[in-house]
């Protein structure tokens, strides 16, 4: 093993107001399995009263402005982050980007330290569905050709894997998948059957498909008065407006738990009765692997991204956008307990196999193969 010297070009920070989803857990949960034997950075998008500083024993360099506002930081982080590479990228081993098209930092032409693009998932069609096209169109652009400027990648899902290097020449890249992962801790926990449903996600309207869960919810509420919905994540959009056109009796029984700490999402996780994500476009969803490890079955729509929870048996779908489908399923699973138990072991069962101990030893030796192939 060798020491190396990693900087990671990630906006997310833990305590960030713009948001911490699924990039910024992968990055700390892998990080910190290697810090005690590497020396590792995170520069990270400024926000009001970042300051340079040591989270979790990992650096934190933010770089950007402290404006409250998305836009105008995103747009100086990208600067800002791009002037940090051409001027510190050589004291680095290895750097590694993570791609979203809204921050292109061209970071492999600003430093002769050897690049790794990380890409967690791509937006296709989506991006310009969801945005307005001033941000939408250059953000599509810039999804089809920038991972094709790098060598060197790393995917998160074979299906994301696919879809993008059938736009690149094969020949002339050094590709590999490394998944999410979860803690051998929730695998140690016990599941129980609370009178709820779970989303734990972030709360994003239209990627996570929330309009048709609050219209299915609304849907069944008369035949299980008791059951409740409650909403845990990064609040994207307001869960007050998205909640704004369902009858006042069923709105009492939609609760949001907020951006919670680990030990409430272990405990929300663990009382579930099901757990669902029915989002209109993926990547690799942590949340799932943390349902699964926790016995839940789990409720998914049918977009490609998430086949894997149907063809493992720990989970159902239905067609993505179709709430009468969904709510057909949500129905055979509330009333079918041996179901959902069977569905949970086997989603325990496939959790074991992606543990972030194992994952996190599967990146360090990319990242070692990668520098001495190149020292």
């Amino acid at each position: 093993m060798i020491l190396m010297k990693i900087l990671q070009i990630i906006y997310e920070s833990r305590h960030s107001p713009f948001g911490f989803g699924g990039a910024g857990v992968r990055a700390y949960e892998i990080y910190k399995r290697l810090k005690a034997n590497h020396d590792i950075t995170l520069l990270c998008m400024k926000y009001p009263n970042a300051k340079d500083c040591y989270t979790e024993g990992l650096r934190h360099v933010f770089v950007g402005t402290q404006s409250k506002s998305l836009t105008k930081s995103v747009l100086l982080y990208t600067v800002e982050a791009g002037r940090y590479v051409r001027r510190h990228g050589g004291d680095f081993d290895i750097i590694v980007e993570n791609f979203l098209p809204s921050t292109p930092f061209f970071s492999r032409y600003l430093t002769t330290t050897p690049v790794i693009l990380q890409i967690q998932g791509i937006m296709e069609k989506h991006s310009i569905l969801k945005f307005n096209p001033l941000y939408s169109v250059p953000m599509y652009i810039v999804e089809q050709f920038y991972p094709s400027l790098y060598d060197r990648l790393i995917f998160v899902s074979e299906i994301t894997m696919r879809k993008v290097t059938s736009r690149i020449d094969k020949k002339r890249i050094n590709c590999v998948v490394i998944p999410n992962g979860t803690d051998v801790e929730l695998l140690n926990t016990t599941p129980e059957d609370d009178n709820y449903i779970l989303f734990f996600s972030r709360i994003d309207t239209y990627t996570k498909g929330l309009d048709i869960l609050l219209r299915t919810f609304e849907e069944i509420s008369g035949r299980y008065p008791k059951l409740r919905l409650v909403l845990a994540g990064y609040e994207t959009d307001s869960v007050q407006r998205l909640c704004k056109g369902i009858t006042p009796a069923v709105r009492d029984r939609v609760t949001y738990a907020g951006f919670v700490s680990a030990e409430e999402k272990t405990r929300l996780l663990c009382r579930a009765r099901i757990f669902v994500l029915p989002s209109r476009h993926e990547s690799s969803p942590i949340s799932i692997i943390e349902a699964a490890a926790c016995g839940k079955a789990i409720v998914v729509s049918d977009i490609e991204e998430l086949a894997f929870v149907q063809q493992h048996r720990m989970g159902l779908s239905f067609r993505s956008g179709n709430h009468k489908e969904l709510t057909a399923v949500l129905i055979k699973l509330l009333d079918n307990s041996p179901l959902r138990q069977t569905i949970g072991d086997n989603a325990r069962a496939y959790a074991k196999t992606f543990l972030w101990d194992n994952i996190a030893q599967q990146y360090e030796s990319y990242l070692t193969s990668v520098v001495e192939a190149t020292s």
